[in-house]
């Protein structure tokens, strides 16, 4: 009978220390994806400053809006830019400067752009800035429609080859857009007194330029390493499209900053992040199938999901390679229900790594999930089922067991004086409990349970 007990409790010991792992990786779980949205709204608010930032003052000196487009040129970024020039004719400001730094981006959203320089009644002047910053793609656009174009030294524009979305460039449809975009951007040279020649060949051959070379051949009007040193270049330059005569010369600058909801926008339409909260929604939505809770990975899944969703909606989307993403997603999870050795792991991992290449339909690579980050995923997506998901569904495996049982033979102190009544630390929680006749257990001894009445614990000495 000892022999039989013994061996019970060790049984329950057993159970007790695989619920108590389980509960640590549950825990560890929801910490890490805590510290995720954590660190994701703080990466958010620190990507910029304030809505609007002040520069040089002056009180009769004119005004100038700068609004920066540094990053990929996306719906968000599109969204800012027009606003911004909204907000800067509603101000009344004598100028708008587009500081550029970008590679490029999505066509209708440098056309939305494009459309709101010229119809916006303040002269917009381009400026691709500091040193080391480029114009290229949909930025050569944007300096073409710009009623004046200026470039530090150290910076290059052009390569305004379109980027091949859905089509290839030697197909009729892709020979069609080519035609359309040389014949837009030398529209946008001529009606600003730019080198349309060379406009053109920035998209038929994909040439590109450095600042002296723009300037000596008349892609850009002015080059200059400050914006004060621009606005005293300026000073009395009279605009083709509009006409306007500018007189810049000790302009106080104000910077547009983006809003929280614009910087927040901006970064789920990265491809990279989109592709994070993808995976991280289909993780966290498998998390909860394995082992349904109290519905954190249905929520976290499903926002993650939702978000991914608005991002991969602008972004220019492979169907087939979304479903070879969902599809890796339930091999890895099929194994831990087919024994297939393996196999079904190793075919997870290829399809979520091919799927990742083929998701977005595109051959520019500032729109692609970059290689380092698809490794990773892959790898973080098997070690999620090999691991967190197959001791969740192992844990749901465990045999149901009487609480009753489960009390009886366990052991924790006293958190009170029993006399005979008092109070017992069981299992992480404090249960009322009480002493054999005639036994006082002092406060801090370590006990043993031998009976359960309701919700009283019979108890004595170890």
């Amino acid at each position: 009978m000892k022999q039989r007990s013994v061996s019970g409790r060790r049984h329950r010991n057993k159970h007790r220390r695989r619920r108590a792992r389980y509960r640590r990786w549950r825990l560890g779980l929801m910490l890490a994806a805590a510290a995720l949205v954590a660190a994701f709204a703080l990466a958010v608010v620190l990507a910029g400053g304030s809505d609007m930032a002040s520069g040089s003052s002056g009180g009769s000196a004119p005004k100038v809006r700068e609004i920066s487009i540094d990053g990929t040129i996306d719906p968000p970024m599109a969204d800012y830019v027009t606003s911004s020039l909204a907000d800067a004719e509603r101000d009344k400001v004598q100028a708008v400067v587009l500081r550029l730094d970008t590679p490029g981006g999505l066509d209708q959203s440098m056309r939305d752009i494009i459309k709101k320089m010229e119809t916006s009644p303040l002269p917009v002047i381009a400026y691709v800035s500091p040193s080391g910053a480029r114009a290229a793609s949909a930025g050569t656009f944007i300096c073409m429609a710009a009623d004046v174009t200026a470039m530090a030294p150290g910076t290059n524009l052009g390569a305004a080859h379109p980027v091949a979305i859905g089509a290839s460039p030697s197909s009729v449809e892709g020979r069609k857009i080519i035609e359309d975009s040389a014949a837009y951007i030398r529209a946008l040279a001529e009606a600003n007194g730019h080198n349309a020649d060379w406009a053109e060949l920035a998209v038929l051959q994909s040439v590109s330029l450095t600042a002296s070379d723009a300037l000596s051949q008349k892609v850009i009007d002015f080059q200059a390493d400050s914006l004060s040193s621009l606005f005293h270049q300026l000073d009395g330059f009279k605009t083709k499209a509009k006409g306007i005569t500018l007189h810049l010369s000790g302009a106080a600058v104000t910077q547009a900053g983006m809003s929280l909801k614009d910087r927040v926008l901006e970064v789920i339409v990265n491809p990279n992040v989109a592709y994070v909260l993808l995976i991280f929604g289909l993780l966290s939505l498998a998390y909860e199938i394995f082992h349904p809770g109290i519905g954190l990975g249905v929520i976290a899944g499903v926002i993650a999901l939702i978000l991914s969703s608005y991002a991969l909606y602008l972004l220019p989307v492979n169907f087939i390679g979304a479903a070879l993403v969902l599809l890796g997603v339930i091999l890895l999870g099929a194994e831990l229900f087919v024994p297939a050795h393996g196999v079904l792991t190793l075919g997870g991992a290829i399809s979520l790594i091919t799927g990742s290449f083929f998701l977005y339909n595109t051959s520019a690579s500032y729109l692609r999930v970059s290689l380092p980050l698809n490794i990773f995923l892959a790898v973080l997506s098997v070690a999620f089922f090999l691991f967190v998901a197959r001791s969740a569904y192992r844990a749901r495996r465990l045999p149901v067991r009487n609480p009753r049982a489960a009390l009886i033979g366990a052991t924790g102190p006293a958190r009170t004086t029993l006399d005979p009544l008092g109070q017992v630390f069981i299992h992480g929680e404090i249960w009322s409990a009480e002493a054999p006749p005639g036994e006082i257990i002092e406060k801090g001894e370590e006990i043993e349970v031998t009976d359960v009445n309701g919700l009283m614990l019979k108890v004595r000495k170890t």
